[in-house]
């Protein structure tokens, strides 16, 4: 038996309205897994334990509970509408719990894994603050009942990290008193790690466009950015404390669960490896909470190219005219380690999110973040790449999987399979 897992994510409602669809995907493509987005609902002593002082809350309480940016407010209210809709942080307030129970057990008599999908901190700008105890032990409840009540094999935490690169305003924060107490204890210092942010952020205003854009040109490397932007022991620890403090959490998750099923399979999804610790997810130290890994490499839109080009325009507005779309756009590349793929020159070349697969080199993309999610993850730890099997080409899928393989990667975590189906080749069915 192939040790490859293949895995699709399906909710309860596609598990209901077509239970077939399991079946031929075991038979297709070798399904070994579903992962199974949470639809039930949480028993009252869990509940009880929601940070929430009332449901649904109010935007005042909202806002005394997620991300605060470094200069004070809270990064983004946007969504607190869909904050507002959840019984606690991660957690929607309506839900089936008897449909989810038969959805997972549907499943499991087809002879699959189910693996329950659940979120954390993060929607996508709004963040609940991961030094609020309260925050905390909100999480290490849920995922507690989460692994033990459903008879579940596996525990598939997403979400769990700072906002997405694409939101700049998420890369300064969280600052808040919680925070900086939480900094202090792990040994680091809010006020050194704001003033270096500051002081780095300052030096990027006095470069000269025209001369930046020339030096990327001919090649800048890590020295070059260490001395142009002044880079203090500060922003340094400002990334490694934000990843130290969602590791310290997620490790007590992980006790949670176990301590409810010691049988649980726990870990999640990881952002981009070349922009990892941006969202504060350590891949070197994924082992420490974790028993698996998800390279979160589908959402070629939202996490990869929309930050190349929103890090670009914020260059553009910190230093000026002087600096061409194409070389604030090279200098991301570079700077993100996507040069040399073939990426569009102008935010025009990106086109909308329907048409991206068809306008960037996909497969170059992701493997390239796939290459680096092996040099960084523990040798040993299993790792299942997040890939779509909709509206990608074909060809790009295949190479994509084959290379995988060769890479070392475990297995395929699907999202959608209408490209997958009736023409499957061996490399994706694992055999």
């Amino acid at each position: 038996m192939s040790d490859w897992r293949t895995g699709v994510y399906l909710t309860t409602a596609e598990v209901e309205q077509d239970p077939e669809y399991s079946l031929r995907l075991r038979d297709e493509i070798g399904l070994t897994t579903v992962v199974l987005s949470f639809s039930g609902t949480l028993p009252e002593e869990v509940t009880e334990l929601s940070p929430f002082p009332q449901v649904p809350p109010t935007d005042d309480q909202l806002t005394d509970l997620v991300l605060r940016h470094m200069d004070g407010g809270p990064v983004d209210p946007r969504e607190f509408d869909r904050a507002a809709a959840s019984v606690g942080p991660g957690v929607g307030a309506t839900g089936d719990d008897d449909g989810f129970r038969r959805a997972v057990d549907g499943l499991k008599e087809q002879g699959l894994e189910v693996w329950l999908c659940g979120s954390s901190w993060t929607i996508r700008r709004l963040m609940f603050c991961p030094s609020r105890a309260s925050v905390t032990a909100w999480f290490e409840a849920v995922y507690s009942h989460w692994a033990g009540a459903y008879g579940v094999d596996g525990l598939d935490i997403t979400h769990a990290r700072f906002p997405m690169g694409s939101f700049p305003l998420g890369l300064f924060g969280c600052t808040c008193d919680h925070c900086a107490v939480a900094a202090s204890r792990l040994g680091y210092d809010m006020e050194e790690m704001i003033a270096a942010l500051r002081q780095s952020r300052a030096r990027l205003r006095q470069l000269d466009g025209k001369r930046l854009g020339e030096v990327v040109r001919m090649g800048v490397g890590f020295f070059d950015i260490i001395q142009a932007l002044d880079v203090q022991p500060g922003l340094i620890g400002w990334l490694r404390f934000r990843a130290e403090l969602l590791i310290g959490a997620l490790t007590r998750f992980r006790s949670a669960a176990k301590a409810a099923n010691p049988e649980i399979f726990f870990g999640g999804d990881t952002f981009p490896a070349s922009m990892s610790l941006t969202v504060g997810h350590d891949l070197m130290r994924w082992g420490e909470f974790a028993d698996f890994a998800s390279p979160l490499v589908s959402h070629i839109s939202a996490f990869t190219c929309n930050t190349l080009t929103e890090w670009a325009r914020f260059l553009q507005s910190e230093i000026g005219d002087s600096l061409s779309t194409a070389d604030a756009l090279a200098t991301i590349y570079r700077f993100t380690g996507y040069d040399g793929i073939g990426l569009p020159e102008s935010y025009e070349g990106f086109g909308d999110a329907h048409e991206l697969a068809q306008r960037v080199p996909v497969a170059d993309l992701v493997l390239r973040d796939l290459a680096k999610t092996k040099l960084h993850l523990p040798q040993d730890l299993p790792s299942y790449p997040i890939l779509h099997g909709t509206g990608w080409p074909r060809p790009a899928i295949d190479r994509i999987v084959t290379e995988a393989r060769r890479l070392g990667h475990d297995g395929i975590i699907w999202q959608g399979t209408d490209e997958l189906m009736n023409s499957t080749p061996a490399s994706i069915r694992g055999t």
